[in-house]
């Protein structure tokens, strides 16, 4: 009777298995698998990478789809936002502020960067914070005038639109409004050409003075305007865009003058 095992030829040498059948059971019983297995034998399990790779996929998909769907949800709500800014009708207080504060913000964002291009001061940390604050809320606002057909900056420099209220104006926006009538820019607190020469031939600590001098002008300037956009206009995005610029430029003027009683306290006596 045949051994199961495969027998030693006349060389003495074990007959090699054909490549088809190595490595496989071949059903002879020798390995104990029931004959016809017939099966691939698996040398050894699947590699970590293999395994980690099946159990973060369904993971990685489900992340892509929720980013997916927040990225979508996240789109739509601004074009929603942009089409119901697009379909309301913007009153002359949404486009005269919108026009006023964008001649505004591009001057400070004007005197900022002068005080960015030279050597780090104390300062350069505020003017950085003034340049990417306003440049964003210029940008909306030229977003809303570019959706209304209107120019960017005020046709005239008469603030006359701050006249057109839900209610009379009372003394203070009276005396604002003749300040403005008075002022060689048409607005208090906007710095003239002159003005803003002088500060970029100024150097070190003097340089930095007038700097915060200059702003604080320009953001009390500019409060009154914000301060009545956010109560009389139609739009609530322009009416909440007026209401951050008054807190944000409140805080920076309250910051302001504490720098400015540190630089007075550090100018050399005499």
């Amino acid at each position: 009777m045949p051994d199961a095992r495969r027998s030693v030829g006349a060389s003495g040498r074990i007959p090699a298995r054909s490549p088809r059948t190595a490595g496989r059971c071949t059903g002879c019983g020798a390995c104990g698998n029931s004959a016809g297995a017939g099966r691939p034998r698996q040398l050894g399990g699947p590699s970590l990478m293999g395994r980690w790779a099946k159990a973060i996929t369904p993971a990685m998909l489900l992340l892509a789809m929720i980013t997916t769907g927040l990225a979508l949800h996240h789109w739509q709500r601004q074009a929603q936002a942009q089409s119901a800014l697009a379909a309301a009708t913007p009153s002359a207080v949404d486009i005269g502020f919108a026009q006023s504060m964008s001649l505004h913000h591009q001057q400070a964002v004007q005197m900022a960067q002068m005080m960015t291009r030279s050597d780090s001061t104390a300062i350069t940390g505020l003017a950085r914070n003034i340049i990417g604050t306003q440049l964003l809320e210029l940008g909306e606002m030229r977003g809303w005038l570019r959706l209304w057909n209107q120019s960017f900056l005020p046709p005239e420099t008469s603030m006359n639109w701050m006249l057109l209220g839900d209610e009379p104006p009372g003394p203070a926006l009276r005396q604002y409004l003749l300040d403005c009538e008075a002022s060689p820019t048409g607005m208090p607190g906007l710095a003239t050409p002159q003005a803003l020469a002088a500060l970029n031939d100024l150097h070190g600590l003097e340089r930095d003075r007038r700097f915060l001098e200059l702003m604080q002008a320009h953001h009390e300037g500019g409060l009154p305007m914000a301060q009545f956009a956010a109560r009389h206009a139609r739009i609530h995005a322009v009416r909440r865009v007026a209401a951050n610029i008054v807190l944000e430029q409140s805080r920076e003027i309250a910051g302001i003058r504490i720098m400015l009683k540190m630089l007075e306290s550090a100018r050399p006596p005499g």
